[in-house]
């Protein structure tokens, strides 16, 4: 499950306020669940991160041990792994091992925001800036970060993709990130709300956790 701390939810909602009545937007950093198995492989086990990829064979290609495999399931899903990897053929792989802990807890995780300037000035729609967009990205390789969401503020409309942010994510390319959405429609108790917006369209509500508490509105 998608993690964030309060502080970082806090940093989203008060940049929406602070930009109300016009439309707030900006990045979110951190890592990604493959980004947090790489991690633990070039520390624990001294593999070269360029060989970690999605194909590679957990135990053949990184040469991992199955007590290996264990710990690093047991820490990335938060809870004691009841699986015999010795006979799991099906986590064979990184993929494998990835769709494994996506199913039992595991998640990327939100480390900061970077604000970025919505150069429409509009109460009804946002365009991030593009130069500072690239910095984001950029500052995102610098402390081997990803970019793991988008969010905006709706200003007087519910925690929703409208039809035109669904429009902007698939036109963009940017999918693979989630899209949160910041009402201010009661500005006394911001509503925050999770997406994934797919290339066909579709809009699916994500549930997340605050410091592993599970939630899915602030």
């Amino acid at each position: 499950m998608f993690s964030f701390s309060k502080q970082t939810i806090k940093e989203m909602t008060d940049h929406c306020i602070a930009e109300n009545p016009n439309e707030a937007c900006g990045v979110i950093l951190g890592k990604t669940l493959l980004d947090q198995f790489k991690d633990i492989c070039v520390n624990k086990s001294s593999i070269d991160f360029k060989d970690i990829l999605l194909d590679s064979h957990l135990v053949d290609d990184l040469k991992l041990t199955h007590s290996n495999i264990k710990k690093i399931l047991t820490t990335l899903t938060n809870s004691a792994t009841q699986i015999n990897v010795l006979d799991a053929k099906h986590l064979a792989t990184v993929g494998d091992s990835m769709e494994f802990m996506y199913q039992n807890g595991g998640g990327d995780i939100a480390t900061s925001i970077v604000r970025i300037t919505n150069t429409a000035k509009s109460p009804y729609r946002y365009q991030m800036d593009p130069q500072e967009f690239l910095d984001a990205d950029k500052k995102a390789d610098r402390l081997g970060l990803s970019i793991v969401g988008f969010y905006h503020s709706h200003t007087h409309s519910a925690a929703y993709p409208s039809d035109t942010d669904v429009r902007l994510a698939i036109e963009s390319g940017w999918t693979d990130p989630y899209y949160i959405l910041i009402s201010l429609e009661d500005m006394d108790a911001p509503v925050v709300r999770m997406y994934q917006i797919n290339l066909d369209g579709s809009v699916i509500e994500k549930n997340y956790s605050l410091n592993g508490n599970p939630a899915n509105l602030y």
